[in-house]
């Protein structure tokens, strides 16, 4: 990629310089002046072209997927939606995510596209985006539509998500010279031509205008087709290959090459197709589960996606080619429910090693999803219906966080009280709270965690104001025993910080250390409190400490119990968030060394487990 847009940029360079040669050879400027009108012309194109790189980039970063999603079209889908089609959508996503143990990421529907296609958009997977067309949930089965779902999760999971963002802002430098130069010819109509009552001076001044901006205009989208071309190249060049990547994880999470392959078989119907109606398409076309451009591919050298036969073929290799005609296409009743309604105890299976843990991350697979699946039906529904709504979620969550000792729980309720009376909601949400706390007080651990999971999507929707109080409300029910548990701070580290990404008080995740040298004193405390909290004798304690230590090719000597508290672990864990991926994955496989040491994993640290892989947004399921 990089190779070919410095291509890209040599070539608009080198045309750039040729034209501004040959014009000041048609108007016989001197030597010295061509040099210097080369210079300015090559550096003014260069400038605009990443400038344009670099604006485009930042404007991704503030707005992330929704700014795809919006710009496309698309509606977003609350939790709380009552369109069968919608709810469908959602169980599959919701079940996905908590399957690979990844938030659920915000959904939106392109209502006006009725064709079958979907993308995935945002730089991590704890800010996803998911967008799919209307026909996608009208046409699929939810077989099928699994199989496009667990396609856009592949590109979450395997990073090409973020690679894809990035190839947004890259590519539209490249592509702003022939941008600037059909702005230019579309503004000529706004021009006034003079009449020929005008004066001498005047007369004609508007059609001179009108022909030198038509010049410039043609000859700038003359120059930047260059760019064009070559930001097409690198887009199909790294999309087709992580379409096929994409294609083979999807039959390897659902085990049912049938749901992705009859999907692809839908869009290869005529009546029915993949295309896109919006005008960025071309733009985003390399985000999408199938072509969203019917631009001209110079024998598949432009084309962002696959062959849909070839793509077919290596999913279900005795595909004789023929697509199924529009009257063919079998749907489903989207009244019908779906959902599994297994014991998700069936499926949940114990680490038996480290290294079966690290093989957990990002792992979306049958029995995970299954798990998923049932440990959402075993939530009672007066508490899922509660979760959907972006007000009653908020009780929800609060209940979790009720103590169990009732002196500290009244304590607790006269907090939401004082928080949001000036909301003028606070009976409600005080009264909501005590209503839901019997029934979510006895579920067991293993549930809390997806309900919580499940919550963060419908919190989504407050507005900041209320999303401000309801911060401050979970700080005081916490503090209001003057401690933390372990798991108060596990849903904290999982809900918060993404959700202040959200609301735009907090920052995207960003590489910021790439060296170990630079954050090994945060992994120092990290491993310490994971060490004090997971072994019964101090033998074993410091024993694990080394272990992890020797692992990183540190010789730091274990910090005291008192150097060390919930707060500093907090801090320490958001400075390794801003870790490279590649060291980011080794500091974690050195914190299973030291939960590992002793041969098991107890309740606290798989509790451990969830919280540093939310806080680390690594991608960790439900564990048993």
């Amino acid at each position: 990629m990089v190779f070919l847009y410095c291509l890209g940029l040599l070539g608009l360079a080198a045309v750039i310089a040729v034209v501004a040669v040959m014009g000041c050879a048609a108007i016989e400027a001197d030597p010295d002046e061509v040099v210097a009108i080369t210079l300015i012309s090559v550096g003014g194109i260069l400038a605009l072209v990443i400038g344009g790189t670099l604006f485009k980039t930042a404007q991704l970063s503030s707005g992330g997927g929704i700014a795809v999603a919006e710009s496309l079209g698309g509606r977003i889908v609350s939790p709380s939606s009552t369109s069968p089609a919608d709810k469908r959508l959602y169980n599959v996503v919701e079940e996905m995510a908590l399957a690979a143990g990844v938030p659920v990421p915000t959904l939106y529907i392109m209502d006006n596209e009725h064709n079958i296609n979907a993308f995935a958009a945002g730089f991590s997977p704890n800010a996803a985006v998911i967008g799919v067309n209307r026909g996608t949930i009208e046409l699929l089965t939810r077989d099928e539509l699994q199989g496009v779902i667990a396609h856009e999760f592949s590109h979450i999971l395997n990073g090409d998500m973020r690679m894809n963002m990035r190839l947004i802002g890259i590519l539209f430098g490249l592509q702003l010279v022939a941008l600037v130069g059909y702005y230019l010819i579309r503004v000529i109509r706004y021009i006034p031509v003079s009449s020929g009552r005008s004066s001498g001076k005047d007369k004609g001044g508007g059609a001179q205008l009108i022909i030198i901006i038509l010049a410039v205009g043609v000859a700038l989208m003359v120059i930047g087709y260059i760019g064009v071309f070559f930001s097409a190249i690198i887009r199909a060049a790294i999309s087709r290959q992580r379409e096929y990547l994409a294609d083979a994880s999807a039959v390897q999470f659902t085990r049912n090459p049938d749901g992705i392959a009859g999907a692809l078989k839908k869009i290869g119907c005529v009546a029915v197709g993949s295309g896109i109606s919006s005008a960025r398409a071309a733009e985003m076309s390399h985000l999408f589960f199938g072509n969203a451009s019917e631009l001209f591919s110079l024998g598949g050298l432009l084309a962002t996606h696959p062959d849909l036969t070839k793509r077919i073929k290596r999913i279900e290799p005795r595909f004789d080619g023929h697509f199924p005609k529009r009257s063919e296409i079998v749907t489903e009743d989207l009244s019908k429910s779906f959902a599994s309604k297994r014991k998700h105890a069936e499926f949940l299976s114990t680490p038996s090693s480290k290294q079966s843990v690290m093989e957990h991350i990002g792992d979306l697979n049958i029995p995970n999803m299954l798990a998923a699946g049932a440990l959402l039906q075993a939530i009672p529904k007066t508490i899922t219906e509660s979760s959907n709504n972006p007000l009653t979620a908020q009780a929800v969550f609060f209940a979790l966080l009720l103590c169990p000792d009732e002196s500290i729980r009244k304590k607790q309720i006269f907090q939401i009280q004082a928080v949001f009376k000036q909301l003028g909601n606070s009976p409600f949400l005080q009264n909501e709270t005590q209503r839901l706390y019997p029934q979510i007080c006895t579920l067991p651990e293993e549930e809390k965690i997806p309900l919580a999971q499940r919550v963060s999507a419908s919190l989504r929707e407050m507005t900041a104001l209320q999303y401000k109080k309801f911060v401050k409300a979970v700080d005081l029910l916490i503090a209001a025993d003057q401690k933390m548990s372990l798991f108060e701070y596990t849903i904290k580290a999982m809900l918060l910080r993404d959700l202040d990404i959200h609301f735009g008080l907090a920052k995207q995740l960003r590489v910021r250390y790439t060296a170990l040298s630079a954050v090994h004193r945060s992994v120092v405390v990290v491993v310490s409190y994971l060490a004090y909290s997971g072994h019964d004798n101090e033998q074993e304690t410091h024993g694990a400490f080394a272990a992890s230590m020797k692992e990183l090719g540190l010789t730091n000597p274990i910090l005291s119990p008192n150097e060390i508290s919930v707060q500093q672990f907090d801090n320490a864990l958001r400075v390794l968030a801003e870790t490279c991926p590649t060291l980011k994955k080794k500091i974690f496989e050195s914190f299973m060394t030291c939960i590992w040491y002793d041969g098991k994993i107890t309740p606290t640290e798989a509790g451990l487990i969830r919280a540093i892989a939310a806080m680390l947004a690594i991608p960790m399921p439900v564990l048993a």
